[in-house]
């Protein structure tokens, strides 16, 4: 099963909205990795069932927007922000298979966006230490009132 043109540019602004990297932690977005290659690669790798549940999971976050912010426009065509909360509404759903479906897409992304290796090297980077404390903290003690 392949996806669409129109299907891979949908699911490239939704994964565009989850995984938006971050300049300041030097972490890049994951538009700029190969999200075509890599969910052709999916979609040829899984059982039929799994392949049509991401596609599944694709249409409903690119038809969204007509039903969580009321425009008729699909995920694609709407700013960055409104595509993050369109898919902060999603993952928030008090509908489970809404949630689920969506939390497929995101996981799908986080397969590609942590596999980069720039990711990578900041995930795996040690944590600064923390700065060491000369100060002792007190202890004190109340005394159990005798009844």
């Amino acid at each position: 099963m392949t996806l669409s043109n129109l299907e891979t540019r949908w699911a490239e602004a939704a994964l565009g909205a989850i995984f938006p990297g971050s300049k300041d932690a030097g972490m890049a977005g994951i538009r700029g990795m190969d999200v075509r290659g890599f969910l052709s690669e999916v979609l040829g790798a899984v059982p039929f069932q799994a392949a049509l549940g991401l596609r599944i999971a694709i249409w409903l976050v690119a038809l969204a927007p007509l039903f969580i912010i009321g425009r008729f426009k699909t995920i694609s065509g709407l700013t960055q922000p409104d595509r993050e909360r369109v898919v902060a509404a999603l993952v928030g759903h008090r509908s489970y298979a809404l949630r689920s479906l969506t939390l497929i897409l995101k996981t799908m992304g986080a397969l590609l966006w942590a596999g980069d290796d720039a990711v990578r090297a900041h995930m795996l980077a040690p944590a600064p230490a923390p700065a060491p404390k000369n100060e002792l903290i007190p202890l004190r003690v109340k005394r159990a009132a005798v009844a």
